[in-house]
């Protein structure tokens, strides 16, 4: 059984950071709409060009990271197999699928019916069919078919919408059986998913969840309703390490992260918490995520300010993402500043400097601000 030593995760485990970019980014540099992108097998490939990569190194420095190449990102593809249809909409919106008004009833016995996956949408052969023209244009790059997944109440809300949070009260016997039919259907097309992309179907070191709306069940329910299903999802799918991405949770929710057995927390956008309630709430390792869309309320400073703090407050990993609307003279030089506070913190943190030591070049006026004014 995987077991973690919270005593000594977090010293263990030390300081990273990293600077990302996006296709996003891509996108904009090329001149392509996100709906050609989505649509058409030559807009990726378009977008994908080198140089647009080099635009960005250009702009920003070499610390950037690569998108990886891969499929427009589909987070329905799963439900897409259930027989969700998708919806790509024109412009700049992000492809959704048409909501779904069956009882638990129905999805269950759906859910019992679909439990090998080996035949394709058309949505799924569509973009089998574009990920093998990336492949082409591309050959030394490994090219993802990004028909994605999230964890169980995700998915769970992708298929019943705001209904589940009635389950949990109106019908709880009938909600744990469609969440146990669910995260099994779930680990099913991850293995799927995992062989389309050339993968061992039971990952022996590592596994990630993503699942957002886990955070939206009341805490007194979450030992019920959630960690059982997490505990399904990463027993059907790895051995190793467990990795959490789930936003938008509160300090109540993170004493339950340990008994999930969670190596790495990420709670990415999550307005109700700062690296101190999660340093103070529970043992696990965590990362602590500047938005694209906090730069424009930022000065350098801030940024600076915010990288130290996050650090002296706990945090293993502090990142970013470079995305559309960042590629302006004032956020490229804001990035550059959380480039600069993240590799002294992390040289400092790697010659033998405390958080605490770390935390003094935190200002008078960042401490001011963070974190009782952030968000701002």
């Amino acid at each position: 059984m995987f077991k973690v030593n919270y005593e000594t995760a977090r010293d263990e485990m030390g300081l990273t950071w990293s600077i990302g970019t996006s296709v996003y980014s891509y996108l904009e540099i090329a001149g392509i709409s996100l709906s050609e992108y989505n649509k058409n097998p030559l807009a990726g490939i378009e977008s994908f060009r080198p140089r647009h990569f080099g635009q960005l190194r250009e702009m920003f420095g070499n610390y950037l990271s690569p998108a990886g190449m891969t499929t427009p990102a589909v987070s329905y593809g799963h439900i897409n197999f259930l027989g969700v249809p998708l919806v790509f909409p024109d412009g700049e919106g992000e492809v959704n699928y048409e909501h779904q008004h069956k009882s638990l009833d129905e999805w269950i016995k759906i859910l019992k019916n679909t439990m090998t996956f080996n035949k394709m949408t058309a949505d799924g052969q569509f973009f089998l069919d574009y990920r093998k023209k990336l492949q082409e244009a591309y050959p030394d790059n490994n090219v993802n078919w990004s028909m994605g997944y999230e964890g169980p109440l995700t998915t769970a809300y992708e298929l019943r919408d705001m209904n589940i949070f009635y389950d949990l009260f109106d019908d709880p016997k009938k909600l744990h059986e469609f969440l146990r039919m669910l995260t099994l259907n779930t680990v099913e097309y991850i293995k799927f998913y995992r062989r389309i992309n050339g993968l061992q179907e039971f990952n022996s070191k590592e596994g990630a969840m993503c699942d957002d709306i886990a955070s939206l069940i009341p805490p007194d329910k979450f030992e019920e309703f959630v960690l059982p299903y997490w505990e399904m999802y990463y027993e059907g799918t790895s051995a190793g390490k467990r990795f959490l991405h789930t936003e938008d949770h509160t300090y109540k929710t993170m004493r339950f992260l340990e008994q999930a057995k969670i190596t790495f927390f990420d709670p990415s956008i999550s307005h109700k918490l700062n690296p101190i309630l999660i340093r103070d709430n529970c043992r696990v390792p965590f990362g602590w995520r500047m938005g694209s869309f906090h730069y424009s309320d930022l000065s350098p400073r801030d940024v600076r300010d915010w990288v130290y703090k996050a650090v002296e407050d706990g945090a293993n990993k502090v990142f970013t993402h470079v995305t559309r609307l960042m590629h302006d003279d004032a956020t490229v030089l804001k990035v550059k500043a959380f480039h600069e506070a993240a590799t002294n913190a992390k040289s400092m943190f790697d010659a033998g400097a405390t958080r605490k030591e770390i935390g003094k070049l935190v200002t008078s006026e960042g401490r001011k601000k963070f974190w009782d004014k952030w968000p701002g």
